[in-house]
């Protein structure tokens, strides 16, 4: 859901009923500590998600605020000149964190430049994403002066998924803790790779003397991070030492802890800054930052993801949810059911709507941070259907409009989490060097890259000196540079987290269909059954495991297989009552890193579409501004597909086959996904 303030007062009370709480809690500080007791507060939650958005707002986490305060960590120092203006697609303009350094919300905007009582209402809201098509980081002597993708959208980043987790768009992350670490310690807060130490000893050196006296604490977004009630009587009670220790010293609280609630951390994180390690207050510092993104969801009704984001996700703020509910059309997938299924039934309900009830403005809903109208009517519907098309469906209609779009972008999330190559870096490198450059690009093969690392692959502390031409956005001075997205990160020593969950999707990105066991029977001592739904000459191993309950580690290889050309094969294994029980399973045959490699290139992770009118521009590129331009972009490389001219091309490509007619209704289709957001 869209994250909302809490509530800033009751209006019954008088105006003396303030200054009454202050003095009875005045009377109990003066009476001695509070003893700890755990039942007194329960629900940390909203206090962890409080806490975490101060710390994503942090600007003294930077290099440059490192450079300038000159080791005091309280001192007010001249502002990041970066900061002044904020980068838009059409030219700068006043920057909302002018006089600050780097924070996490620079580049992941919300209501700053929107509507709200925190925004200036300049640009529109935002969520969790910036104007700029790359955004700008801080000015170092390495030459790098702007990120190397557009700023991906929060919202929704965490939200539940049958898969691994994959962040940022080449999946360099596989946990929501190592990208916090990685972004705070990273280029884009103005440290350099070989300053790592620096930068963790510095972040702990905040939290440990931060005297809660600065405008974040006590005044940024309306004193959101003040909110004891004795705060006038106390001034700096707020430091993150007695938030990270829980307000407590010896076992007892030093305050009522209800006064603490919106302040008083979960348990698990309380530590005493002065003995903890400077990992240790990092890791903290990141849990926090990452119990505030959780939090971070489009609206939900009551009955979808809790208060950090779990639980199924039924959403219901945007006119397309609206115009489910209206239709009693499903909401999300049945029980077994993957999302591709789900799409092709909401296809077939859709098309046999007789009398569709369209959702209207005012009576159904209205925006109020989107300049349309809140509705979902003949057009979005028909745009609908082209959304949900597939190649299947041209089958039988060839000259209908088929968006194809759910092979990537299957509701009810609008993302697979996985990687497609689009054609988004061809498109860019071509327009700079020329039609079919990308084509003839020399990209190293694996052998290559591991022997030069610095001369193929992104900088991390283990290589701070690499170049990184194949993250970087390309240029006419600088031919070799292209962005290859996961390419960087695939058999990557420097990024061993995410090897397993690539691994895990591998079957996908090649295209492996997943097989099916039937026509199980036993024959004469021998366990028989047919694989079927393989892919026509794929290998599949056949695995066989005595302990379910121990079979994701002690499965053995005892067959391999070559599924026909009709995508089956009949497999034999022989039995005996004097073995134990065994179980059976199969495995796809993978190709090595080697192989593998040249069939990544290109490949970003597929973005959500929800709220499309907050997050533009579009593509990892940021080379597409409207929706318009997005559509017109697939009807290029669609048929560039089909020909063949598009460099390690997702196979879904050639199946979109949209016309000038059809840019309209997908147009309206993509709008009537927008919803309301705000913090």
């Amino acid at each position: 859901m869209g994250r909302k303030c809490r509530d800033a007062g009751v209006t019954d009370k008088t105006d003396s009923e303030p200054m009454k709480r202050k003095l009875i809690l005045m009377m109990c500080l003066l009476a001695g500590w509070c003893r700890a007791d755990n039942d007194v507060i329960t629900d940390f939650a909203g206090a962890d998600v409080n806490i975490g958005e101060r710390l994503f707002l942090e600007p003294r986490f930077s290099q440059y605020y490192f450079t300038n305060s000159g080791g005091d960590v309280n001192a007010g120092i001249p502002g990041d000149p970066l900061m002044a203006k904020l980068l838009t697609t059409s030219g700068h303009v006043s920057g909302p964190f002018k006089g600050q350094s780097m924070n996490c919300r620079e580049c992941h905007l919300v209501d700053e430049k929107g509507y709200g009582p925190y925004g200036d209402h300049a640009l529109g809201n935002r969520t969790y994403a910036d104007f700029a098509r790359r955004s700008p980081i801080p000015l170092r002597d390495d030459d790098r002066t702007q990120t190397p993708r557009n700023a991906q959208v929060l919202v929704d980043a965490f939200i539940p998924r049958n898969g691994p987790l994959f962040l940022h768009y080449d999946g360099q992350f596989a946990t929501a803790h190592d990208l916090i670490i990685g972004t705070l310690t990273g280029r884009n807060y103005g440290w350099k790779p070989e300053e790592y130490t620096t930068a963790v000893h510095h972040i702990a050196t905040i939290i440990r003397n931060d005297d809660g006296m600065g405008y974040l604490a006590t005044e940024e977004r309306g004193g959101r991070f003040d909110t004891l009630v004795f705060a006038d009587a106390l001034p700096g009670e707020v430091c993150y030492s007695n938030i990270f220790s829980g307000f407590m010293l010896n076992g007892n609280y030093l305050y009522d802890p209800r006064s603490l609630t919106p302040d008083l951390i979960s348990p698990q994180y309380y530590m005493d800054v002065n003995r903890a390690t400077d990992q240790q207050i990092l890791d903290t510092v990141a849990s926090l930052i990452e119990a505030y993104m959780r939090n971070l969801f489009f609206s939900q009704a009551t009955n979808g993801l809790d208060f950090t984001g779990n639980g199924t996700a039924i959403f219901n703020g945007s006119p397309f949810d609206v115009f489910l509910i209206k239709n009693g059309l499903p909401q999300l997938p049945a029980a077994g059911e993957t999302s591709a299924q789900y799409s092709s039934r909401l296809l077939g309900l859709s098309e046999n709507l007789e009398h569709p009830k369209y959702v209207t403005d005012p009576a159904d809903g209205q925006f109020t941070t989107h300049k349309q109208k809140f509705v979902f009517g003949a057009e979005e519907l028909q745009g609908l259907k082209i959304f949900l098309r597939t190649k299947e469906y041209r089958r039988q209609h060839p000259s209908a409009n088929v968006g194809n779009c759910t092979a990537c972008h299957a509701p009810p999330a609008f993302t697979d989490f996985i990687f497609h190559n689009t054609g988004a870096s061809q498109e860019e490198y071509d327009a700079i060097h020329g039609s079919g450059k990308f084509l003839k690009l020399a990209i190293p093969d694996l052998a290559t890259r591991e022997i030069n690392y610095n001369a193929y692959l992104p900088p991390t502390p283990q290589h701070p000196a690499a170049l990184a031409p194949f993250e970087t956005p390309p240029s006419a001075a600088q031919p070799g540079n292209a962005d290859l997205g996961m390419w960087n990160v695939y058999a990557n020593p420097d990024f061993p987290a995410p090897q397993a969950g690539f691994q895990q999707i591998l079957p996908q990105l090649l295209g492996l269909s997943t097989p099916q066991i039937c026509e199980v029977k036993i024959t004469a001592g021998n366990f028989m059954f047919q694989a079927t739904n393989g892919t026509s000459g794929s290998a599949y191993f056949i695995l066989s495991s005595t302990n379910l309950l121990l079979a994701p580690s002690v499965w053995t290889v005892i067959a391999t297989n070559t599924f026909d050309n009709n995508g089956s094969f009949i497999a034999s294994v022989a039995i005996s009552n004097a073995l134990p029980q065994r179980f059976f399973t199969l495995s796809p045959q993978l190709p090595g890193a080697a192989d593998v490699l040249p069939l990544i290139i290109g490949l970003f992770q597929t973005s959500n579409l929800r709220d499309l009118g907050q997050s533009n521009p579009y593509l990892h590129t940021g080379r597409m501004a409207t929706l318009g331009d997005v559509i017109r972009f697939y009807q290029t490389f669609s048929t560039l597909a089909r020909h063949g001219e598009v460099r390690n091309g997702d196979p879904d490509l050639k199946n979109i086959f949209v016309d000038d007619t059809g840019i309209a209704p997908l147009t309206a289709f993509l709008r009537s996904l927008n919803e309301d957001y705000t913090d």
